[in-house]
């Protein structure tokens, strides 16, 4: 006789047979999601790495580019090594996960490397070349490694068969200082003064310009300016000063050696504090096509006299870094006052002082300093050097030979 199996118990027999089955599944489901949770954690901790070698390369370059290059005896091996205690500052500000980012600073096997890119890799690639004899990129390694003690801790150690992994970035940033022009951006002015300072005399007879009390280290060095407490103090830093006279009003303006531009002012008090203030906008160079030439010539209308509100607005900038130009040669124009300019060249200068003399003039005290700057356009992001500068600029002849600026410096994250 058939025996009849009551049904509870065939539905009990095949949710018994379905378990391994499930189990064995949602293993499958488990793995599987272990190792895409894995996959995500240790990619955030790259972007993380990331972030925090960005900022540690870029601080280590700006710490680099300093005033010191400017002083005798400059040493680059101690800049060098003050740049990665910088960077390795910054790094620690910075947290992967739970974890803070230390960067190795002594030894051989360092975190960061300063040094140049040279050709000669393969495809047209460059090689990085360790120096600290004038480089021109900075390399921070970040990373948590089981090699360092801090790896990655990873979800699920008992499914995927990983407790930890390694995570690593590595990122340099370039500073260029051979400049085609600066640009400025709707939010960003080109941090550039309405000034130029008498390059040279070729005749010899002025030494109150830039090449003589600058280049040639003729200027006093009475005063240094504190970054730390933000003042000007008393006392030499071993960088010159250039001593900048105007002209009272009424008397030549060519035997100033500084010269008030006319960046779409119309040489007008407002609109020059505006812009000693604030910088040079885009519609202050509507002229120029929005570029400031770094070297190529070009002219510009000035004024030789430097008023009390003037003299204020510069007061207001003392110990700030600002773009100024160079001007080579003047022209009196029938405007009392005016002149026409042959301006070539840019610095980066700092305001010490200020001092009113007698017929609206005045004595501005300042000295070069080392600078970088977003809006500057390197010679070799540049597709134009030598045209579209406007009605106000002189067509160059010959293609721009660029110079080195040793005042101004595009930074940048390169690779």
């Amino acid at each position: 006789m058939k025996s009849i199996v009551p049904y509870q118990l065939k539905d009990a027999r095949r949710r018994g047979s379905l378990m391994p089955a499930i189990a064995f599944a949602l293993l499958v489901v488990g793995a599987a999601s272990a190792l895409v949770m894995n996959k995500l954690w240790i990619e955030a901790a790259e972007v993380e790495l990331q972030t925090a070698a960005e900022a540690s390369a870029l601080a280590a370059a700006g710490a680099y580019l300093s005033d010191d290059m400017l002083r005798p005896g400059f040493d680059a091996d101690e800049t060098v090594y003050k740049a990665k205690v910088r960077a390795a500052e910054v790094a620690y500000m910075n947290r992967v996960g739970t974890h803070r980012v230390e960067l190795v600073v002594d030894g051989d096997d360092t975190d960061i490397v300063f040094g140049r890119r040279v050709p000669g890799g393969a495809g047209g690639e460059t090689t990085f070349l360790l120096t600290n004899d004038n480089p021109t990129v900075v390399e921070v390694r970040t990373r948590r490694s089981r090699e360092q003690g801090n790896p990655v801790t990873l979800f699920y150690p008992g499914v995927t068969g990983r407790a930890t992994a390694d995570a690593m970035t590595i990122v340099e940033a370039a500073f260029n200082n051979e400049i085609d022009h600066f640009a400025a951006a709707p939010a960003r002015p080109i941090p550039a003064l309405p000034l130029a300072i008498l390059a040279n005399d070729p005749t010899g007879k002025r030494l109150d310009t830039w090449s003589s009390m600058i280049e040639e280290k003729l200027g006093p060095d009475n005063y240094s300016y504190d970054e730390i407490n933000h003042v000007v103090v008393e006392q030499p830093d071993g960088i010159p000063e250039v001593v900048l006279q105007s002209s009272p009003l009424k008397q030549d303006p060519l035997l100033s050696n500084v010269q008030l531009l006319d960046f779409n002012n119309d040489l007008h008090e407002d609109n020059i504090n505006r812009q000693i203030r604030q910088g040079l906008t885009q519609d202050d160079l509507r002229l120029l096509n929005n570029r400031l030439p770094a070297q190529s010539p070009f002219e510009m209308t000035a004024l030789g006299n430097v008023t009390t509100p003037v003299q204020l607005a510069l007061e207001s900038q003392i110990g700030q870094q600002r773009l100024c130009l160079l001007y080579n040669s003047a022209a009196p124009m029938t405007v009392p006052g005016w002149t026409t300019l042959q301006c070539e060249g840019v610095v980066a200068v700092r305001i010490l002082k200020v001092l009113p003399a007698d017929g609206e003039s005045a004595t501005v005290i300042l000295q070069p300093t080392v600078m970088t700057t977003k809006t500057a356009v390197p010679a070799e992001f540049a597709h134009s050097p030598t045209t579209g500068l406007g009605t106000m600029a002189t067509e160059a002849s010959e293609p721009v030979l660029y110079q080195p600026n040793p005042y101004v410096y595009k930074l940048y994250i390169s690779r």
